[in-house]
């Protein structure tokens, strides 16, 4: 927040000059101010339909799961108390293991808000029902049965409430910087400007690291609907090692390799694909293995993950 926002302002107040606001482009100033509303309006988009996607848009799809999802049981083998949310609420963390929708075994991990902690229905060794969106188009994809859910309306009011921040800034700006001359005091480095610009910035940069960097080389530090999807819906088969050599990349100083594999499925079919995945030191001695356990989806062959990276993913 300091980047974004009194960082960007502290440095342009402190050299701006108004001295020469009646000898600017008024054309390019509307172009700045033009820029501006853009670039806010599109954060303010984005913002509004992250807290739609996980609010309204998450009940309907919580809803249509239930309603004409897959319905599975799993074994709960681990549970932990994060912590306490109010009197009768516990936040809780459970390992599951569970058939997948083609009768693989695998783990899945999830944390759940607890109504009723006193009924001790998450201890270890208990079973739960979980409802599976087949075609893994509806958030959040696995509920769990009997699932209650509520809108937390207060993300609505932090948005309207940021939007009027902004609206307020654009009226103060222009009340006590255009001096008489319009917008023409707006130039590149103005905070209405900067600060969506560095918003994009660390949206990209994110999305960069975590989901392209590590969830690409990883194999398992990113949770994304393809994986889920190969977790829940993949078929297990055993892989020929063919090749194994390293990239020359590395993540927290952990190298970066890339398996040619061999596997037959289930069909008979021969496949041969190609797996990158970070190496962590102390796993160094895996890529000397020959064979290892894969996941695949019949329908996708050439999307597979190591066995032991499905089940090490949320």
């Amino acid at each position: 927040m300091y980047f974004i926002f009194i960082h960007p302002a502290i440095i342009y107040y402190s050299s701006v000059d108004y001295s020469d606001l009646a000898d600017r482009n008024s054309s390019t100033a509307m172009l700045y101010l033009v820029t501006s509303i853009l670039l806010w309006t599109g954060i303010l988009i984005l913002a509004l339909y992250t807290i739609y996607r996980y609010s309204f848009k998450a009940r309907r799809n919580i809803r249509y799961i239930s309603k004409h999802g897959q319905k599975i049981e799993a074994q709960i083998i681990e549970c932990n108390t994060l912590g306490t949310l109010s009197d009768s609420f516990e936040r809780k963390s459970v390992v599951l293991e569970f058939e997948n929708l083609r009768g693989a075994t695998v783990w899945h991990k999830m944390e759940i808000n607890d109504s009723k902690p006193t009924q001790k229905r998450f201890e270890t060794g208990n079973k739960i029902s979980l409802w599976i969106d087949k075609t893994f188009e509806k958030y959040p994809y696995i509920i769990l049965d009997g699932i209650q859910t509520r809108i937390n309306y207060g993300l609505y009011l932090a948005w309207l409430l940021f939007t009027f921040l902004i609206a307020g800034y654009f009226l103060y700006a222009y009340s006590f910087e255009s001096h008489g001359y319009g917008w023409n005091f707006l130039e590149i480095g103005h905070p209405l400007i900067i600060s969506p610009l560095v918003i994009y910035f660390i949206i990209f940069l994110g999305w960069l690291i975590f989901f392209k960097l590590i969830g690409k080389a990883g194999n398992g530090f990113i949770v994304s609907k393809d994986y889920l999807k190969l977790k829940c819906a993949g078929l297990q088969a055993t892989a020929k090692i063919l090749k194994t050599e390293q990239t020359g990349t590395y993540i927290n100083e952990n190298p970066q390799f890339r398996f040619t594999l061999e596997y037959v499925d289930a069909s008979g079919k021969t496949n041969q694909v190609e797996l990158t995945k970070i190496v962590p030191f102390i796993e160094l001695h895996t890529v000397q293995h020959k064979e290892r356990g894969i996941f695949y989806l019949p329908e996708n062959p050439d999307h597979v993950a190591f066995v032991e990276d499905i089940n090490s993913i949320a």
